[in-house]
């Protein structure tokens, strides 16, 4: 009797740590492609933390960012980052979200590009540094990334360099970015 007392609140402990350790069931996503994730495919990893993400499961979504990240996947990376600027699913920490944005930098993508730029000029995980700001806007903007060229500008004007601004923000407007477009009609 005493053995059976025993084993049925270890049992119970045994499957809260699964549970812990497993994250939680995720209905809304493809039983295929959350199989592949679990298997440690890095793509599948970062399309069932999409999947969290858009269902506002942050904290779900942070830990499969975080293994296709650990991975390599560039995507991954930025969009962890994105939730330690944030502090969505994770404690805020300006310079964790700093290091992955520079992981997805180097990589070549345009968002961290974006990301960490934004990051050198507010100053937030690293010394604000405007031209480090200025370099990471630049490779974003010039892939044409919107809100690049509209930070790009807005750093340019604060620099003094107007022409330069008017060419960031005058490409931002043509895409639409209401930002440059009412920066623009007060130039």
């Amino acid at each position: 009797m005493a053995n059976n007392k025993m084993t049925k609140p270890l049992f119970c402990l045994l499957n809260i740590l699964m549970l812990a350790a497993c994250g939680r069931p995720l209905p809304h996503v493809d039983k295929g492609l959350l199989a592949l994730a679990e298997q440690g495919d890095a793509q599948a990893q970062m399309k069932v933390g999409l999947a969290c993400d858009q269902e506002e499961e942050y904290e779900e979504a942070a830990r499969w960012y975080r293994m296709a990240a650990e991975q390599g996947v560039s995507e991954a990376q930025n969009n962890l980052g994105v939730m330690y600027k944030d502090g969505q699913g994770v404690d805020q920490d300006y310079a964790e979200a700093t290091r992955w944005f520079r992981m997805a930098a180097m990589q070549d993508n345009m968002l961290a590009q974006m990301n960490l730029g934004w990051m050198y000029h507010a100053g937030k995980g690293v010394r604000q540094d405007a031209d480090s700001a200025r370099y990471w806007y630049m490779l974003a903007a010039d892939k044409g990334h919107a809100s690049a060229q509209l930070n790009l500008g807005i750093l340019c004007l604060q620099q003094a360099d107007t022409a330069a601004a008017v060419q960031w923000l005058q490409q931002a407007a043509e895409q639409g970015n209401s930002g440059a477009e009412r920066i623009l009609k007060k130039l």
